[in-house]
């Protein structure tokens, strides 16, 4: 128990939606873009498409890349590979040089809801955790239930049909045009809430989203406080859709894993 109540806390202090970077020199994005404010139909179309494409997803495989404020403070940049089949099945590996070796697995429906994970380092132990449990979501914005490409588009499009159906807001979009992020060649877009407004009732300030031209699947999302302080940057990298992932995909018995 003495074990548990030292090293839990921070056996899951990365787990989450989604994953990024801030001026990762792979994003191969330009650091400064003015964008041009842009027709709020035609940028909420494109949102809504994403939502569209992402009903034809029965899985997929990513890179995620990860930054995000806890408690005002900035995280360190996460590396993680993941695995996603819908309705709700997530495997989550760390790669990159924080964490390294991590992983964690949730089905919706097994283990008793439960998150299994072990955290990769000495002395390292398998545990069973409550995806919104305290020690689940310490070091953390959001539950691993919400790290799939689903709950990030849902967010974005619940926000732009609320700025649609609440133009008292005066809720602006910018049309940020091409750019290869991640590898992939992507359309940028943001939306901004004026200064001083009613953002509280939007997810953020300011949002950034870029997506795959091909696919519609997010590239990189950013969102700012109030304040211009980055909250949030995940990026994706090497997404590939209807891999054909099972059950083994999401078992901890799986060979090539580590539980």
């Amino acid at each position: 128990m003495k074990w548990l109540t030292r090293h839990v806390p921070s056996l899951l202090a990365a787990v989450t939606v989604v994953a990024g970077a801030a001026l990762d020199a792979r994003a191969e994005e330009p650091a400064a873009v003015a964008g041009v404010e842009a027709d709020a139909a035609k940028i909420r179309q494109l949102v809504f498409d994403m939502e569209k494409a992402f009903e034809q997803v029965h899985d997929y495989t990513t890179t995620m890349y990860k930054q995000e404020r806890v408690k005002g403070r900035l995280m360190p940049r996460e590396e993680i590979q993941v695995k996603f089949r819908k309705p709700l099945g997530l495997y989550l590996k760390w790669t990159g040089e924080v964490n390294q070796t991590r992983e964690v697995i949730y089905v919706k429906g097994w283990n008793d809801d439960k998150i299994r994970a072990h955290k990769g380092s000495f002395p390292d132990m398998t545990v069973n955790l409550k995806p919104d449990s305290s020690m689940a979501m310490q070091g953390n914005r959001h539950m691993i239930t919400e790290a799939h490409f689903g709950h990030a588009i849902g967010v974005i499009a619940r926000d732009a049909r609320l700025s649609e159906s609440r133009p008292q807001d005066g809720v602006y979009y910018l049309d940020l045009g091409e750019k290869v992020v991640y590898g992939a060649r992507s359309r940028c877009i943001e939306a901004r809430t004026p200064a001083g407004g009613v953002f509280s009732v939007y997810y953020a300030a300011r949002a950034k989203v870029c997506f795959d031209l091909k696919t519609k699947m997010p590239t990189r999302i950013q969102v700012w406080d109030a304040d211009g302080d980055l909250l949030e940057d995940y990026g994706f990298q090497d997404t590939k859709l209807n891999v054909g992932l099972s059950d083994v995909d999401f078992d901890p018995e799986n060979g090539e894993y580590n539980f």
